[in-house]
């Protein structure tokens, strides 16, 4: 056990170290959360840009993110390869914008 001594982190801090090594480290913009046990609110949920989003998704107009995605969504694999994009980077902006809630207001 004296081999141990220095290493007395938890599991849950190791999983954390491990999860995040394959992240970039400091990258601006990332949606990983760096710091352990903060959860910091995404920007675009807040103030007057959230408003507007909302508005304009109230009115039916939809975001340019959303236009592309479903533009590339009828793309073949072979042209998404062309434009250096997968499906899953589709996948993963639809769901960052919202793509899929409907237009107008919802609950």
């Amino acid at each position: 056990m004296e081999g141990n001594a220095g290493n007395d982190r938890t599991f849950e801090d190791r999983l954390h170290d491990a999860q995040r090594a394959r992240l970039g480290r400091g990258l601006p913009g990332s949606d990983s959360p760096f710091v352990k046990g903060i959860n910091f609110t995404d920007p675009k949920d807040q103030g007057v840009a959230s408003v507007m989003r909302t508005t304009q998704r109230a009115f039916g107009v939809t975001s340019s993110h959303c236009v592309d995605v479903d533009m590339r969504r009828h793309l073949s694999p072979e042209e998404l390869s062309a434009r250096h994009i997968s499906a899953k980077d589709v996948n993963r902006v639809d769901e960052k914008y919202g793509c899929n809630k409907p237009l107008g207001i919802s609950f």
